[in-house]
């Protein structure tokens, strides 16, 4: 068991973990891969943060998914009222017990068919952005989902700082964070602009998975880097969106606030064929 300090914005954060960890090869992946960023004014950095929607678009898409949670979360804690609840404070009507069986019972993914606006309208917004079309579809999957993350303030809902493409599906892409609620300076998502630059042999990551604050996750974290690791909460407004590349360090993403729930919606995109 180690302790990892990562520093974001001006806090350091620490977890633990109990795994292997090694640097990795004397390569930089995204100069093999589909860098969908590269024709960007943003590509040295990794990001850009940009206006979303048109207002009711962006309405209907925060009451969407309001809807969507509380369909699932009536399921599991049935005394919950439509009246009560709310995206930020989530964590005021929905136990611990209950959050758990509802990440078992969705991983909080649905597929594309459920977005309660057409993922077409997200699309062509994406597309706009980078130059290039995109579409919300893995071709490493027959199923192709979003995500909705929840993390509560003071409780380990955040993955820890990872790249995504340590794991080879998710190689070739781009992401999107919409904060929904609760996200700002204490709360939304961190990342380390230029680090999808980085040589693997100047991240030291754990081997295979990760075991963080006695949580198991699928992609390795990292554990130390080179250059150090400082990390950055761009500032994403609401009906804003940021546009990241998945070969970044991101993540640790841990909610500071004291009574507000981060609810965001994160979705991966390919180069249209």
């Amino acid at each position: 068991m180690r302790t990892v300090r990562v520093q974001i914005d001006d806090e350091v954060i620490e977890y633990e973990v109990a795994d292997e960890s090694a640097f990795g090869a004397g390569e930089v992946l995204l100069e093999r891969d589909d860098d969908l960023l590269a024709d960007t004014a943003f590509a040295d950095q990794g990001f850009t943060v940009a206006p979303f929607l048109p207002p009711a678009r962006h309405a209907a898409l925060v009451d969407g998914v309001r809807r969507l949670l509380f369909s699932v979360v009536t399921r599991v804690a049935r005394s919950v009222s439509d009246d009560d609840f709310t995206l930020a404070g989530y964590h005021r009507v929905v136990a611990d017990a209950e959050h758990m069986a509802l990440v078992e019972a969705t991983g909080l993914h649905w597929p594309n068919e459920a977005l309660p606006i057409p993922m077409a309208l997200i699309e062509q917004r994406v597309s706009e952005i980078l130059g290039v079309d995109v579409l919300a579809v893995n071709p490493n999957f027959d199923v192709h989902h979003f995500q909705v993350r929840v993390v509560r303030p003071g409780k380990p809902d955040n993955n820890p700082p990872h790249r995504d493409v340590w794991l080879d599906r998710l190689r070739n892409g781009v992401n999107v964070y919409v904060p929904l609620a609760g996200s700002n300076a204490l709360s939304s998502l961190p990342l380390v602009p230029g680090s999808h630059r980085w040589r693997e042999d100047e991240i030291e990551r754990t081997v295979g998975g990760a075991l963080v604050d006695g949580v198991r996750y699928t992609v390795p974290a990292v554990t130390g880097a080179r250059r150090g690791v400082r990390m950055v909460r761009p500032r994403v407004r609401p009906n804003e969106m940021m546009v990241f590349t998945p070969y970044a360090i991101h993540g640790g993403g841990v909610n500071r606030n004291a009574d507000l729930t981060r609810v965001s919606l994160e979705i991966r995109f390919w180069r249209k064929p």
